[in-house]
């Protein structure tokens, strides 16, 4: 029997990078290692992104049912997400014209559009074919009716907000990755509230792992060092981290590792945050290390006193995930959404009730002074994260497709 045929779209990021702290790095990793499971479980899974470098092959094979695609749609290197709004009917046009199966079938069973672009190009199609649509979202318009951005954060997409509720309205099934946003789909974007389902991310507990005895460093001289691995743009807030190393007693005062590359979105950021580090004199307390692999973002953070996610807005946090599979606690802040899902207070991390540099300064103070809290922590969090494996998130998702397909 012929295996179902997922389509995964991706409009502005290939799966095939799964960068560690790059843009969309998350869900890069969430896609690919879900695809990866769900090949194990029976479906044949195809992973379609727009090409950007001409020197990619418009088809690879990644392993047994695993296939990338790469669509010619615009110019064939990267664009700023925030100027792809305008490759969408391209990409939907060349999308469309992908050749049915032999038999005449369409070329996929069932459509599932990575972000709100991917699913405003890929959800007539999928309705053309006569196949489901399914809609994961992995981040939701900023701007809440009413409030505004957070400083130093572009406006939306033009039709972000119109494409989102689009999504919503018409897919047969949308896919959250917390609770926190499922209520968001629901209440921002008009979701009916039976057709969102709630699909925890998973993470790879071999490659991120606490510190074996005997085991190298990272790098020889940072320690205690604390990580902050993020694409550094606003939101995600690296500034409150540089500015709480400035608070702290300089004799407590670790080194702060920033993991993670500048956004095209924010080409000045990076050096914005390079000032910030002079003006409060801690050359020799912050690194910048860049966009990492993920073998060696595993690495670093298994040597991490903690992990630092100060993001204003986050769906679900798996950069803390793969801090706690590494038995690392990991201080975030709260009511940034899924965050609160990732990192239990005071049992795997502890949320921070602010952005406040004064408040991050005081727990990272009180963290790195009592060695056996942090030992408890990272304890619990290791027993937390090893209980979200890939394999649990594709069998959560394999059951809906298989709802969809009518397929036992």
């Amino acid at each position: 029997m012929e295996h179902p045929r997922i389509a995964f779209v991706s409009l502005h990021t290939s799966p095939t990078a799964v960068p560690g702290t790059g843009d969309a790095g998350g869900m890069n990793v969430v896609e690919l290692h879900q695809a990866r499971e769900l090949t194990e479980l029976g479906f044949a899974v195809e992973l379609i992104t727009r090409r950007s470098d001409p020197e990619l092959d418009e088809v690879t094979e990644l392993g047994p049912g695993l296939t990338l695609r790469q669509i010619t749609a615009g110019p064939t290197e990267i664009v700023a997400k925030s100027a792809q709004e305008a490759l969408i009917p391209l990409f939907a046009e060349q999308l469309a014209n992908l050749a049915p199966r032999p038999d005449g079938r369409p070329p996929y069973d069932l459509v599932h559009s990575q972000h709100w672009m991917s699913g405003v190009a890929a959800l007539p199609v999928a309705h053309q074919w006569g196949v489901p649509h399914v809609q994961s979202y992995h981040s939701i318009a900023a701007q809440k009716v009413g409030l505004p951005l957070s400083e130093g954060e572009p406006p939306e997409s033009p039709g972000r907000v119109e494409g989102e509720a689009l999504a919503a309205r018409e897919s047969e099934l949308l896919v959250a990755v917390s609770h926190a946003e499922r209520a968001t789909i629901i209440e921002r974007c008009g979701a009916p509230t039976g057709r969102v389902a709630v699909v925890l991310p998973g993470v790879d507990a071999e490659m991120f792992r606490p510190r074996r005895s005997g085991e190298p460093p990272w790098r020889e001289g940072l320690d205690p060092y604390v990580v902050f691995a993020a694409r550094l743009q606003p939101l995600k807030a690296p500034d409150v981290v540089v500015k709480a190393m400035a608070e702290m007693d300089p004799q407590m005062r670790p080194t702060l590792v920033l993991a993670g590359d500048g956004s095209p979105d924010f080409p000045q950021y990076a050096q914005t945050l390079r000032e910030l580090v002079a003006e409060h004199g801690l050359d020799q307390n912050v690194v910048f290390v860049g966009s990492l692999p993920r073998e060696e973002l595993a690495h670093l953070l298994r040597g991490a006193a903690a992990a630092l996610v100060p993001s204003y807005s986050e769906t679900f946090g798996l950069i803390a995930l793969e801090a706690a599979a590494s038995g690392v606690p990991v201080v975030a802040a709260r009511g940034s959404g899924g965050l609160e899902e990732s990192v239990r207070d005071q049992v795997t991390g502890r949320l921070v009730d602010s952005h406040r540099p004064q408040d991050w300064a005081a727990v990272l103070t009180e963290l790195l002074t009592d060695e056996p809290e942090r030992a408890r922590l990272g304890r619990q969090a290791r027993e937390f994260a090893a209980g979200l494996s890939w394999r649990r998130s594709a069998e959560q998702l394999a059951v809906h497709y298989r709802r969809l397909l009518e397929i036992p």
